[in-house]
């Protein structure tokens, strides 16, 4: 499940996005400032006045610059919206292609996610009751301090109270000194305690794993699991070295409890009179075998209470569960990329679909404000050439040569579409 979100994760960047181009229109404050001096100026000139004005089809010379720079511009708007056009049909086709990997690892990214959220439901459905039920403990599920303190308190005060004092005075007079009393006390619990309470977390294993064979269930999935069943790991792959580990302990403990029962008859005590005296030696009041039988069942109550500890601790869906839980998170994370990634990339497609639709609408837009903008640069040319112009009867004709030249211009641009 890793590998594939890490490979949804490489595909996380893609090319730079096309965006399209301002489209510069004219400097029409400069125009305009030029315009209005150029009328002034041909105001001045000789052959400007009433009866020229009034001439049927007379046209200032230069309207017709005017024409020539507003087709100019037309012309350089369309060949600039048609490059823009022609770099986003190429930007889709481009997009497209991307736009299918970013979709496949979106679909791929929640396929991960809706396992990886399956998985831990599944585990989370309940506590476990039975060893090979699939299910981890409560303390996995639930978590918390009490959970933590109702499976593991009891256990763990009563091995604190119980194996600390039975070592401490099994080893008391063996190391010569307090210090090495207790450094063979820590040994003897690493011993006799921790190596119970470890091979209780190998017996439970070895448990689930049993107990999922005789009870037939199926995981069918990838989590640590052979052929349906959950993989062996550790000790509980090899059952005949965990069923001969207690036997290597038992003779470890026999060893014990034996150099401890002769070590008996050396407990002295201080009496009511402040005397020092020697306790009567426990194999003459009670014989060898109760006295074998005493040590030997507290070291092996102890075991067992070690051994019960770590089974319980020694869950395997509990490690599982976390795993999970873990990759659950991871999953997530990349669910999220992928979801921005793939919303990004339809946006994306969506901008460019709407500005290859609106290419033509785009296109007249801008011609209409080049037009727009020319006609009122020609009204302000007429107006400085009239006003400049020394006849009050020229005011009477400015209007109709300047709307002849642009309905003849119209009827132009009509013959020539």
């Amino acid at each position: 499940m890793l590998s594939q979100l890490r490979e949804v994760r490489e595909h996380a960047h893609g090319p730079q996005r096309w965006r399209p181009e301002e489209v510069h229109l004219p400097d029409w404050a400069a125009l305009e400032s030029e315009v209005e001096a150029k009328g002034a100026e041909d105001a001045t000139n000789s052959g400007f006045d009433a009866i020229t004005l009034r001439t049927h089809g007379f046209e200032p010379p230069h309207l017709l610059v005017l024409d020539a720079q507003r087709q100019l511009a037309i012309d350089a708007i369309h060949a600039h919206l048609a490059q823009q056009e022609l770099a986003a049909q190429t930007a889709q086709v481009e997009h497209a292609k991307q736009a299918e990997s970013v979709g496949h690892d979106y679909a791929r990214a929640r396929a991960v996610h809706e396992t990886a959220r399956g998985r831990v439901e599944r585990l989370e459905i309940g506590p476990s009751q039975w060893p090979g039920d699939g299910k981890p403990s409560s303390i996995a599920i639930l978590g918390g301090w009490r959970e933590v303190f109702k499976q593991w308190g009891v256990p763990l005060l009563v091995l604190l109270t119980v194996e600390v004092p039975i070592y401490y005075q099994t080893f008391l007079g063996w190391g010569g000194s307090t210090t090495m009393a207790y450094a063979l006390v820590i040994g003897a619990i690493f011993v006799f305690v921790f190596g119970p309470h470890f091979y209780g977390r190998k017996f439970r294993e070895w448990e689930e794993f049993r107990g999922r064979r005789h009870h037939g269930q199926d995981i069918g999935d990838d989590t640590g699991r052979d052929g349906g069943r959950p993989r062996r790991r550790g000790l509980a792959g090899r059952p005949v070295i965990l069923f001969l580990t207690p036997v290597i302990w038992l003779a470890a403990l026999a060893t014990v409890g034996s150099l401890r029962l002769l070590m008996i008859d050396n407990v002295t005590y201080v009496d009511s009179e402040s005397v020092l005296r020697k306790a009567p030696w426990l194999i003459e009041r009670w014989g060898l075998i109760p006295a074998g039988i005493l040590v030997f069942a507290l070291m092996i109550f102890t075991a067992l209470i070690a051994t019960e500890l770590g089974r319980r601790m020694g869950n395997p869906n509990d490690r599982d569960l976390k795993e999970q839980r873990t990759g659950l998170r991871y999953a997530t994370q990349v669910l999220k990329a992928a979801e921005a990634r793939q919303a990004e990339s339809d946006a994306y497609a969506s901008e460019l679909a709407q500005y290859l639709s609106t290419a033509r609408q785009n296109r007249e837009t801008h011609t209409m404000r080049v037009e727009g903008g020319f006609d009122h640069l020609e009204t302000i040319y007429m107006d400085a050439l009239i006003r400049r112009i020394d006849d009050p009867k020229a005011l009477l004709y400015g209007p109709s040569v300047l709307d002849g030249h642009q309905r003849r211009r119209h009827d132009n641009n009509k013959s020539d579409t």
